[in-house]
């Protein structure tokens, strides 16, 4: 115990002690580098702080003993906000990072998540004058050279990026991107000191296993920070959705390549109310919110299962609702932010649906077995059955006789990540009653906290080994994962049933395994026509006979 605390207090001392040197000269040299300096040294501190806290309580509580679980969950609650302060201290990059664990509802601690989802609420704004010097270096002109109007206030601001509205001589309304001015010339040192502190911490501590999220933030951020391949992607994704027949329901904006460069981003203005509106204002506006879910799990499981092309920042923000009487049901969904997408790879798709076809025949051997093609282990959990059966029970994971093998640990890990994926404990998918889609009025009425705490005992008692789970994914995995969160979280939010993404995804795997030539045809036809029976049952009148 004293040994951990030591190293942890020798670490940070050393970084926070060369930081500050380093920051006396660049406070002179370079003011946004000394800021990065010091968003650094907090990052570090803060690490050492939650490293020994964890450590120092943990071990007052062994894994055996009854008040272990009461102490991680204070640990969590005391350290939750201070996660949060930290990522509102450091701004922009930090901020990301906040929202991307804030919607992971199912892979964090519920602590975590509440408290990081204030990050989608906390993004900086830069100054009018900032706004105008990024626009005329990058377009040579000022903002009322090239635009009619110029709105200084903007309409909207991320962690990346705010939105200023603007108008054409000719009256077009206008969205103008711009991105905030010191990111594209810090975001690699930034990321640097990111990647510093988390490897630091794992040398003092090799089960703290959150290097995946660097990594995968590292190599989406210069893709994020450059504003013409978000219009390329604009472009993909509004062929993507006029393909699967939703060019009239998801409405892309149209960029104006000659006004956007690297930094700034034109666009048509399109008007409509962030998604993260609750369902009365839906209801209010003669909209019904089980078919907004629908259609959002629609559009982004065409994108995932069939076109391998997926948006990956899908939080609501980034989607508008909005009254139109001439598309389907009334309403249209507007897709905002395409800054960042994923190829996903046909061998890694093609597994992902065989693993939602599993999930939703309730076939757990199936499920296991699309595990394995992801490649999904644990060295955590292989090493924890050891210990069990060492000790001389069965504990909660070694099972059976004989010694420890990989397979076992392929096999839990497996399970852990159908839970993460499906929200339900891997029991509740693989029961033999007909996996989740079914109508059986007490398991489709179960809401998001009630999948949350089944599958609560995982997060709290194999913490280690989710995020072991996570380490060995392909990174194109986590973004599913991320993406699939959202949905299952969007729905909630709107008072509906979390089975409707469910099967909307079930659905569009479907149609992709029978475009690949998929062997088990009969069984994926007929599931093909339960989720469509789901689907028009579920949220109408018919639903309440079941």
């Amino acid at each position: 115990m004293a040994s951990v605390l030591r190293a942890a207090g020798r670490g940070a001392g050393a970084v926070t002690a060369a930081t500050c040197t380093c920051a006396a000269g660049l406070y002179v040299a370079d003011r946004d580098a000394f800021d990065t300096a010091q968003r650094f040294r907090r990052t570090a501190a803060l690490s050492a702080w939650m490293l020994a806290d964890y450590s120092w309580h943990l071990r007052l509580h062994p894994p055996d003993s009854t008040t272990r679980e009461d102490a991680l969950e204070d640990c969590h609650r005391r350290n939750a906000p201070l996660l949060r302060n930290l990522c509102f201290q450091n701004g922009g990059i930090y901020i990301k990072i906040g929202q991307l664990l804030g919607i992971m509802d199912n892979l964090l601690p519920k602590a975590y998540v509440e408290e990081l989802q204030a990050c989608f609420d906390a993004c900086p704004r830069s100054t009018s004058a900032d706004v105008e010097r990024v626009i005329l270096e990058d377009l040579g002109k000022r903002p009322l050279e090239l635009f009619e109007t110029f709105e200084q206030e903007p309409v909207a601001s991320a962690s990346l990026a705010q939105v200023h509205r603007a108008t054409l001589p000719g009256g077009k309304q206008l969205a103008v991107k711009v991105q905030h001015r010191p990111l594209l010339r810090l975001a690699r040192t930034e990321m640097a000191g990111i990647d510093l502190v988390l490897r630091c911490v794992r040398l003092i501590e090799p089960r703290f296993g959150f290097q995946w999220l660097a990594e995968e933030v590292r190599e989406s951020l210069p893709k994020e920070l450059d504003f013409r391949l978000e219009a390329q992607n604009a472009a993909r994704c509004r062929k993507v959705m006029a393909a699967a027949g939703l060019s009239s329901a998801v409405v892309v904006p149209e960029t104006h390549a000659p006004l956007s460069s690297t930094r700034v981003l034109v666009m048509d203005f399109e008007e409509g109310q962030s998604l993260a509106s609750n369902a009365a204002a839906m209801r209010a506006e003669g909209v019904q919110p089980h078919s907004v879910v629908r259609r959002f799990s629609e559009a982004y499981a065409e994108m995932a299962f069939g076109e391998g092309f997926l948006h990956c920042d899908p939080h609501p923000g980034n989607v508008l609702w909005r009254r139109s009487q001439d598309a389907p049901g009334g309403f249209q969904l507007v897709l905002l932010d395409h800054g960042l997408y994923r190829e996903i790879p046909r061998d890694l798709r093609l597994a992902y649906c065989e693993l939602w076809r599993a999930i939703a025949l309730g076939d757990g051997d199936a499920a296991v077995m699309a595990t394995r093609k992801l490649g999904v282990r644990s060295t955590w959990l292989a090493e924890k059955i050891a210990a069990e059966r060492a000790s001389g029970g069965e504990g909660h994971l070694a099972s059976g006789e004989g010694a420890p093998t990989n397979e076992d640990a392929e096999v839990l890990a497996g399970k852990m990540l159908t839970s993460m994926l499906s929200g339900r404990s891997f029991r509740a998918v693989a029961d033999g009653r007909g996996g989740l889609m079914r109508f059986d009025r007490d398991f489709r009425g179960k809401s998001a906290d009630d999948d949350r705490a089944e599958i609560g005992g995982y997060v709290v008692g194999y913490f280690n080994g989710i995020l072991d789970v996570l380490d060995t994914l392909p990174r194109a995995m986590i973004l599913l994962l991320k993406a699939n969160d959202c949905l299952r979280a969007t729905a909630s939010r709107l008072d509906v049933p979390t089975s409707v993404p469910l099967a909307v995804s079930c659905s569009a795997c479907c149609r992709a395994l029978r475009r690949a030539g998929d062997k088990w045809q009969w069984s994926t036809w007929w599931l093909s026509v339960r989720c469509w029976l789901f689907l028009r049952l579920e949220g109408s009148m018919w639903s309440r006979l079941l």
